[in-house]
């Protein structure tokens, strides 16, 4: 096809006016270019669009949601950003979805995988609307010490009781806080907050210890802390902001696994359907512990300790930005099994994966906000090899 052709058919695409036999032929042209060809082609088109500077986050949102959006008007993206006009359409999905992985624009998500667009994936795409599933959101449920319960995401804000001499409350911004529990109690009181499915939330503990707990994940800790260390017991995949107080040590204890710390931040998940617990240090130092080997992690570092083996080795030079990718609102994968990959979307979209026949061995690399809908990520997804339907709250997968 004539360089000038393909100008002309992008810059159509473009602006969403693209006829079905045009937009037919940039698909062939999609197909048949090799990716240095595609690539070079959006290269330049992109120069054009920002010459030295990254695209702000909130309009790479922007057009990842127009790119999704099926109704006859795109939400219109913001003048300044308008030249050349951009990656707004109500139609081709396929198409949209090719060039970017292609491309790669944004980190959106890119696989290693044979791109398949015909008419019947078309089908299977627009079906996933009709069936689609919110993602997660802050939800939490608080256990006092006297087993009563406080659904968090139903809750006011202000003042949710005291338990000893500790003030609890839940702020605007949508998180638990322990205040004022520096007097011991007669007896220690713990509170345990659990997120289902679905859910995330925040917890600031009474010596201003930050923690954010991913769905399905549980922190058992005192209402104040006394004595020689600060223990709390964690399932699921937390993330730790320690206050520093080196005379009271910070322990987080999980099944297998103990860290020790004196003030500092780090990430640590322990999904009972995962075979590792993983712990990943930003800053400071940390001690791990299993029955078998002890460990000191510095930043950048990760240990991984088997669930239920002996395994336990330190990783060097970890992605920090994958690993809390979930923290910072996105999925991020890089080189992911088809079945990591679902078993994130399983907790985060409060759903049961079904898998019929042989499970795919697709690998997947890539980011996407995890504040989409679930029909948005199997768009995505299923450009792959791989068939997706959704069934009530049941995700059937075929290869």
């Amino acid at each position: 096809m004539p360089s000038t052709r393909i100008d002309f058919l992008i810059d159509k695409y473009f602006q969403s006016s693209c006829s079905e036999e045009e937009l037919q032929e940039l698909m062939e042209w999609v197909d048949a270019s090799s990716e240095t060809e595609l690539g070079q082609k959006l290269s330049g088109i992109w120069k054009n669009f920002s010459s030295d500077t990254p695209m702000p986050e909130e309009m790479s949102e922007r057009i990842l949601t127009n790119i999704f959006n099926h109704e006859e008007e795109a939400t219109p993206i913001e003048e300044e950003y308008r030249e050349p006009s951009f990656w707004r359409t109500t139609y081709g999905m396929a198409a949209s979805v090719a060039l970017i992985i292609s491309f790669g624009f944004f980190g959106w998500l890119q696989y290693n995988a044979n791109l398949k667009r015909t008419e019947n994936r078309i089908v299977e795409v627009k079906s996933f609307e009709q069936h689609d599933v919110l993602p997660g959101g802050d939800k939490a449920v608080l256990t006092l010490d006297d087993g009563s319960k406080v659904v968090l995401d139903n809750s006011a804000n202000g003042s949710l009781g005291k338990q000893g001499e500790t003030d609890i409350r839940k702020t605007q911004s949508g998180k638990v806080v322990y205040e004022g529990g520096q007097v011991a109690a007669t007896k220690p009181m713990y509170n345990t907050l659990t997120t289902p499915k679905g859910g995330q939330y925040q917890v600031v503990l009474s010596d201003g210890t930050k923690v954010w707990l991913n769905a399905a994940s549980s922190l058992r800790f005192p209402t104040a802390f006394t004595g020689n260390e600060r223990r709390v017991e964690m399932t699921g995949e937390v993330y730790f902001e320690v206050a520093k107080n080196p005379k009271m040590p910070f322990k987080v204890v999980t099944q297998g696994q103990e860290v020790e710390v004196l003030g500092t931040h780090f990430n640590v998940m322990a999904f009972q359907n995962e075979k590792v617990i993983k712990t990943t240090l930003l800053e400071g130092s940390v001690k791990v512990s299993n029955n078998e080997k002890t460990t000191i992690l510095q930043p950048g570092q990760q240990s991984k300790v088997g669930i239920n083996s002996n395994i336990f080795r330190t990783v060097n030079d970890v992605n920090i930005e994958e690993e809390l990718a979930w923290k910072n609102g996105y999925f991020q994968f890089n080189d992911a099994s088809l079945e990591q990959v679902m078993r994130q979307i399983e907790r985060w979209y409060d759903v049961d994966i079904e898998y019929v026949g042989k499970i795919s061995n697709e690998h997947f690399t890539g980011k996407l906000p995890r504040n989409t809908n679930l029909s948005n990520v199997l768009k995505i997804l299923s450009m792959s090899e791989v068939d997706f339907k959704i069934e009530g709250k049941k995700i059937i997968i075929t290869p």
